[in-house]
């Protein structure tokens, strides 16, 4: 079994004992870093006041993982991104993180709080609609991706008193963002004039931002994407 496991912020020692814990267990882990500086997030990484580099944080890492002989990937961009990826592409069976950001990216299988005796919360995508809190009976995956970001997101604040319920209710009986920003102009809400334009791109960096497939051995999209409607797509990441 491979496990993605994310690496940020996180120390060396804290994280390497997860991994020995899962190499204990049989479970091959590959860590992924985030890499260079995303357009899309710009905003949300300023107020973070984030590191500006985290691939120096991949670097810093180098001799250690290579000295335990521990996989790892640095994504060209997001590694939320990244390890979605490689769970779609079946190249791993899950993935570990505290990121919430992977649900709406459509990564299949996640493990959160997993604890150091490897105990976990275990998300699966395809029991979504088995949720309890929200009604997700009819979601199709796109609406369920237009919800969250409508909540607000990464790429996106939300709209003021726009909380998750809300964007459900509103997805859910209008089965699509633009004519819910349409009915919230007509309601008199306050709809800032770029704000459709930027939920566009923020739902196009869900579904297309660019990633590492180490099969190819190059850049590639999330997704497959039209390059003939010569759309400019560096808010998805330039190429490197």
């Amino acid at each position: 079994m491979v496990v993605v496991c994310i690496v940020t912020r996180r120390h060396i020692g804290y994280c390497m004992h997860r991994v020995n814990m899962l190499r204990h267990h049989g479970v091959k882990p590959i860590l992924v870093f985030d890499g260079g500086h995303l357009p899309m997030k710009s905003e949300q990484e300023n107020k973070r006041a984030r590191y500006p580099n985290l691939i120096l944080s991949a670097g810093n890492w180098t001799d250690v993982l290579k000295q335990e002989n521990v996989a790892y990937v640095v994504a060209p961009y997001e590694a939320d991104a990244q390890m979605t990826f490689l769970a779609v592409s079946k190249l791993v069976d899950a993935v570990i993180t505290e990121d919430l950001d992977l649900i709406p990216f459509g990564c299949p299988r996640i493990i959160y709080k997993m604890d150091k005796f490897g105990q976990g919360v275990e998300f699966q995508s395809s029991r979504l609609q088995q949720n309890k809190e929200l009604n997700l009976t009819d979601f199709t995956k796109q609406m369920f991706l237009e919800m969250c970001i409508l909540s607000g997101c990464d790429y996106l604040q939300s709209l003021p008193g726009m909380g998750l319920k809300k964007a459900h209710a509103l997805i859910k009986k209008f089965k699509s963002y633009d004519k819910v920003i349409k009915h919230l102009k007509y309601s008199n809400v306050v709809v800032p004039p770029m704000y459709e334009e930027f939920f566009r791109k923020a739902l196009l960096t869900f579904q297309y931002q660019r990633v590492y497939d180490p099969i190819k051995e190059d850049i590639v999209y999330l997704s497959d994407i039209s390059d003939s409607d010569g759309d400019d797509k560096d808010f998805l990441g330039p190429y490197p």
